[in-house]
């Protein structure tokens, strides 16, 4: 629920994914939502944008993110949810797990979703192993 999630300002900046300088990933904080503009540094062009907010479940931070466009109503967004683990001495380093598509599952209420989080998380096949980034803080 996003009215209860807390903003971390240690997230907030300019990021690069390990690897690829393909894409930088600016994060802005408002109150308890994040702003995520992704943008293509060979192309340039629009950015993508998401917005997303963080979750505790069991002493795990989680991250829930939606692209922002004009084409999808709040009734059917498609979330992303990303297990969220802060690196390094700083917090300059951020690996983020993405929970599996596989999951079929219909959830009542947000408390439903954080219990079939916190009862599978700690499960290597809860993750996409294809949609596991680390990111480098640049600013």
């Amino acid at each position: 629920d996003q009215s209860n999630s807390k903003g971390d300002k240690s997230l907030t900046g300019s990021w690069e994914e390990k690897g690829s300088d393909d894409y930088e990933w600016k994060v802005t904080l408002d109150d308890n939502m994040y702003r995520i503009e992704k943008t293509n540094t060979k192309d340039g062009g629009d950015p993508t944008v998401y917005k997303g907010y963080l979750s505790d479940v069991g002493g795990s931070t989680w991250m829930n993110v939606y692209e922002l466009d004009d084409y999808s109503s709040s009734s059917d967004r498609k979330y992303y949810i990303y297990k969220v683990e802060k690196k390094g001495d700083d917090a300059d380093r951020v690996k983020m797990r993405a929970m599996t598509d596989n999951v079929t599952e219909e959830f009542e209420t947000s408390a439903d979703l954080k219990a079939f989080i916190k009862k599978y998380m700690d499960l290597s096949f809860f993750y996409n192993k294809d949609d596991e980034k680390t990111f480098y803080k640049n600013d």
